[in-house]
């Protein structure tokens, strides 16, 4: 086998009524090559937050033989972490190669996967969690894996693991880690010849003669300012934006016939360049991020608008 798809199906905890703390069943696709030994898994969504925008192709968590690489949500900075961190071996572990340093392996039986004769196997992981695996009798193809782990309180919860899509040439690598985390407006984010500062964020239900908002939406404006430091030219572009968050998902910039949105250009060295990029939302819309793919660097920008009472619309 030399690479497969996989599904997760297992169990994590979850906040109940009262302060207690139940489980909930959740699924998480992912991929995987043996040589070279990688995986990724997709964005996780929360129960609590939803669906994570897809800011870039990429998961939450990438292995790449011994090195781990993690980020909180699609928004954020990717850190690289010890590949001995026992609660990410428990998802490393979904390829077959980790199994070769297991211990104690042990043949339990056989089982049906799918329709498919398995053997079933148990032993034990080098960071000290027991697993099993179903092999299909007929190529020693993994079928299923699980594996348990216990949270602070000692209470057990599941990772299993259904193969499939075998040697469908997927690839894995490593990701780019040119996110610089989220930033506040106001901060500048380093660029490979300068920075850029998201400054202004503000809201405009009126709209110009040449385009309005229609009822029920609004449009959000974003001031940039670019300075180039060098060496080398930076360029700009509005299309290198996009804006997220409340009913938005990768809005594009729209042309509201306003003065002094951002031109598209390369700037020299010495050169500074301010514009407002300008992005038609829902009304309601608040919690808004804003995310420039630019050359060298992925911006992340907190723009988060002024709250209003719940029922009050900011359009009157």
């Amino acid at each position: 086998m030399h690479s497969a798809t996989f599904q997760i199906v297992g169990t994590e905890m979850t906040p109940r009524a009262q302060g207690q703390i139940g489980a909930q069943i959740y699924h998480l696709d992912g991929k995987l090559t043996t040589e070279p030994a990688a995986l990724e898994l997709q964005p996780w969504d929360d129960v609590m937050s939803g669906s994570q925008p897809d800011i870039d192709g990429r998961g939450d968590f990438v292995s790449i033989a011994s090195t781990f690489y993690v980020r909180a949500n699609t928004f954020n900075a990717w850190q690289v972490i010890d590949a001995a961190d026992p609660y990410y071996n428990l998802f490393a572990s979904i390829n077959p190669t980790a199994w070769q340093s297991a211990t104690n392996p042990r043949v339990l039986g056989e089982a049906s996967v799918n329709g498919s004769a398995t053997w079933v196997l148990q032993a034990n992981a080098p960071f000290g969690r027991q697993f099993k695996v179903w092999l299909r009798e007929s190529d020693g193809y993994p079928l299923r894996y699980t594996i348990p782990w216990l949270n602070a309180k000692g209470s057990t919860y599941y990772i299993n693991a259904l193969y499939r899509q075998f040697n469908s040439g997927v690839v894995v690598t490593a990701p780019g880690l040119t996110n610089r985390g989220i930033v506040g407006p106001g901060t500048p984010v380093l660029l490979p010849a300068g920075t850029v500062t998201v400054g202004d964020v503000t809201f405009d239900c009126s709209g110009t003669a040449a385009r309005r908002p229609m009822p029920g939406r609004k449009f959000v404006l974003i001031t940039l300012t670019y300075v180039d430091s060098g060496p080398g030219g930076i360029s700009i572009a509005p299309d290198d934006w996009r804006l997220y968050g409340d009913g938005v998902n990768g809005a594009l910039p729209v042309d509201v016939g306003t003065t002094g949105l951002l031109p598209t250009r390369i700037l020299s060295q010495g050169d500074t360049m301010s514009g407002k990029v300008a992005f038609d939302v829902p009304e309601d819309a608040y919690q808004l991020m804003t995310v420039g793919k630019l050359v060298g660097a992925t911006v992340v920008v907190s723009t988060f608008l002024p709250m209003l009472p719940a029922g009050q619309s900011p359009c009157v």
